[in-house]
């Protein structure tokens, strides 16, 4: 009898020893967007005055306003915040509730000058989302780059780097560090080039290993008509920290560049790393790389968007000015069709009303040189009268057949 209850005794310590591993190594928050919630992690403090109780839900509320400010710089691209700082600025501050799902104060602090907390706040970035573009926020501008991932992932079990381009690509497993990074890629209307579809005789011939140069990558990158290319690696390794024999600690470390191909000049430039903690080797890796290419699309989605637009911003603007009767079943046709235009690189709708539409629209040339390309144009249900046109405007008619 008492052998029996010290073996029980000792698998109830067992248990207990696992499940206070799990709960020191457990994270509460990742701060990352999932689905519709972006979690934020933010610190708020207010000063005391009489009433404490005030003073730490002016703390809380700073807070909350914060969270819902992070989250809209991250989605609204750079121009748009500055040009539109003030429609953004009382959008976000008078309807700051609604796009709040929740929030949990995690720790508090009265100094008796100041009460500080640290709050957990999950932003609902589809309600930030619709707001904004009711409130014509353009939150990616169009026409934005194709991008390709030359991302070489090396597991911490695996003896070599894996990569696609490979000629026995079919054995390489989907790679955890470049799906976080397409996923950042994809929330920010980038348009992602599907590896799986590019076959190996297109490429074949250029020898290529692991480790790309940035001429391989660039002319890799041509030859599927990517824009950019964003080539590097992904590596995870057990590091010497461990609890017990089976609690590894595992350590991920992403580098990556993006290229233009038409120049193969570097626009971007990211290090990220990431620790995890498993039982697991392979399981325990993957979420090391996934969180390092996180924060590495980031970076990378940020850096890229800024330097497109600057490149969008050397052609010039033309200000189209659309008008008609219950014109907007015809726009999407008019705009697809002026897309097709060489010299046009993006379009930004700018005001929109049942019988008249204002596009800024990004061209290479002058507005006489597009409202000739537009003439030559054939809109099946409609015609155009350009029956205006200056230096950097289009004044245009459409005119149901």
């Amino acid at each position: 009898m008492t052998l029996r209850k010290h073996k029980d005794s000792m698998i109830l310590k067992v248990i207990f020893s696992i499940c206070t591993v799990f709960l020191l190594f457990a994270q509460p928050c990742h701060a990352k967007p999932s689905g519709d919630k972006n979690v934020v992690l933010v610190m708020g403090d207010s000063r005391i005055y009489t009433d404490v109780l005030a003073a730490r839900s002016a703390a809380v509320s700073q807070c909350l306003l914060t969270a819902v400010e992070k989250t809209a710089i991250e989605m609204i691209p750079f121009t748009g915040l500055t040009e539109k700082f003030q429609i953004i600025s009382d959008l976000l501050s008078s309807q700051r509730n609604k796009f709040i799902s929740d929030y949990k104060v995690l720790k508090e602090i009265n100094t008796d000058k100041y009460y500080r907390v640290l709050v957990q706040v999950s932003v609902s970035t589809l309600k930030l989302e619709e707001e904004l573009a009711n409130a014509g926020i353009v939150l990616s501008p169009e026409n934005l780059p194709k991008i390709l991932f030359l991302i070489a992932e090396q597991q911490a079990d695996d003896i070599s780097l894996q990569y696609w381009w490979r000629k026995e690509k079919s054995f390489f497993q989907t790679d955890a560090a470049v799906t976080s990074m397409k996923r950042i890629f994809a929330e920010k209307k980038f348009s992602v080039i599907d590896d799986e579809m590019v076959p190996y005789g297109l490429f074949e011939d250029l020898g290529l290993d692991a480790e790309l140069t940035d001429g391989q990558a660039v002319e890799l990158g041509k030859r599927v008509n990517a824009d950019v290319v964003i080539v590097g690696n992904a590596i995870a390794s057990e590091m010497s920290n461990r609890m017990g024999e089976n609690i590894l600690t595992f350590k991920a470390t992403v580098r990556a560049r993006g290229l233009l191909t038409e120049s193969g000049e570097q626009i971007a430039l990211a290090t990220n790393s990431e620790t995890n903690v498993n039982r697991d080797i392979a399981a325990g890796s993957r979420q090391a790389l996934a969180d390092a290419g996180f924060q590495t699309g980031i970076q990378l989605a940020s850096q890229i968007l800024s330097k497109w637009q600057e490149r969008m911003e050397k052609t010039g603007e033309i200000t189209l000015t659309i008008t008609g009767t219950d014109i907007l079943p015809y726009l999407v046709l008019f705009r697809n069709e002026l897309k097709k235009i060489e010299g046009v690189t993006s379009q930004q709708t700018l005001e929109m009303t049942p019988d008249e539409a204002v596009l800024l629209v990004k061209y290479d040339g002058s507005s006489e040189d597009l409202a000739g390309a537009l003439l030559l144009k054939t809109f099946e249900p409609f015609g155009i009268n350009i029956y205006e046109l200056s230096e950097n405007a289009l004044s245009i008619q459409l005119v149901a057949k």
